[in-house]
């Protein structure tokens, strides 16, 4: 990027100083990448000069990679059976400088980048990244008791009621033990990117407010604390995905050699969830419209099916989607303490002006596209026949 920001791309058809800022998406184990690049002051080229003026981080928690040490394995992640104890969820995991008073360790993800080549960082995760990749981290105190405020150049957005990856629509069963969540928050990574490009461009241009979960607000807790409704048919919440204070050896972390292996594993750190709602739906993130108003309980975790794993164990980049009953009558039946659709919403028509509503809210906070409306709210209307006209 670099090479073709500041130097002759002749080669390549493009004229020397044609462009003039360069943006980099990451997405999962990319997006891991991307924080570890930045932590490792890759952004400084040879000269001293930023090669990404912008970085979205997606789905990547609180995470970077198994990229840049002895024994690494990039396609390594972290869950409680496979691939656990890889260097993936290690401190820091803010951008800010935090101390650990256990390791004695001071350091922050964000600490060694020289200003002139910093550049300006969204973190997008789902409500799967609280859950399964110790996305909480990123914005909390290493105990786990106050917020962080993020550093000027930062922003984070969290994806309320969604998975790893948007499943498909209409839902089906895969690892989990609850339908896969086909909430598409991917809505949102559109306007996101073109409010990137444009703080990029112009620094007055700043791009829309935050939003996530926050301990202030109570709407980070601590897992004991998660307020979730008894359903029928659907298992307590389990654990989520831990870090590690993880020990590979004396020059792990500053020449990347394993010399301890398996690695000491001392403690954990503190991993906290978004708090729900009386249906299970969570109280803060951004919230696509059909999240807002719900026609289904959208978590961001799911438990094994026992074909799959144990069935106490959080499924590997699921969530759940868990529909409400259609009638009063039926969520009697089924026992299921949430609102029935039939008594939320008049109608048909009630419900889809109810979702315009909400897509609108979010256009003009700099949210959702315009032009993606349309299709939004065609989804919300194949959402409701396929669960009030049969399956």
């Amino acid at each position: 990027m670099s090479w073709l920001k500041y130097g002759n791309t002749e080669s390549l058809s493009i004229p020397t100083g044609a462009i003039d800022r360069a943006l980099a998406y990451g997405s999962s184990q990319s997006g891991r990448f991307l924080r570890t690049f930045l932590y490792y002051g890759f952004n400084e080229d040879e000269a001293h000069r930023k090669a990404l003026d912008g970085v979205m981080s997606h789905i990547a928690g609180g995470g970077r990679g198994s990229f840049n040490h002895r024994f690494a394995q990039p396609s390594r992640d972290g869950h409680p059976y496979l691939n656990k104890l890889y260097p993936t969820d290690i401190f820091p995991f803010s951008d800010v400088t935090q101390h650990d008073p256990e390791t004695d360790m001071r350091d922050g993800l964000l600490a060694g980048v020289r200003p002139a080549v910093m550049p300006k960082v969204f973190y997008t995760n789902s409500s799967y990244e609280y859950w399964g990749r110790t996305a909480s981290l990123i914005h909390t105190t290493l105990d786990g008791m106050r917020d962080l405020s993020l550093l000027d150049n930062v922003r984070a957005y969290s994806f309320a009621g969604g998975q790893h990856g948007p499943g498909r629509f209409p839902p089906v069963y895969t690892s989990g033990q609850q339908l896969a969540n086909p909430n598409d928050y991917t809505w949102f990574l559109r306007s996101l990117l073109l409010a990137m490009n444009r703080w990029v461009a112009d620094a007055d241009a700043l791009p829309p407010p935050s939003q996530y979960p926050r301990i202030a607000d109570a709407e980070l807790v601590w897992p004991k604390d998660l307020a979730f409704p008894s359903l029928p048919g659907v298992g307590e919440p389990a654990e989520p995905h831990k870090a590690y204070r993880v020990v590979y050896g004396p020059e792990f972390r500053t020449k990347g050699i394993v010399t301890v292996e398996p690695p000491e594993v001392l403690s954990t750190f503190p991993i906290l969830v978004p708090q729900v709602d009386d249906d299970g739906n969570e109280l803060a993130g951004l919230m696509m419209p059909e999240i807002a108003v719900p026609l289904a309980t959208y978590t961001g975790w799911n438990l094994f099916r026992p074909e799959a794993g144990p069935p106490n164990v959080l499924s590997s980049m699921q969530g759940s989607y868990i529909p409400f009953s259609r009638t009063l009558a039926e969520r009697l039946q089924n026992g299921d303490p949430r609102q029935s659709i039939e008594e939320r919403y008049q109608s048909r028509g009630a419900y889809i002006d109810r979702v315009t509503v909400e897509a609108s809210k979010l256009v003009d906070a700099g949210y959702l596209l315009a032009e993606d409306v349309l299709l939004i709210v065609s989804q919300a209307r194949r959402h409701w026949d396929y669960l009030m006209q049969g399956n």
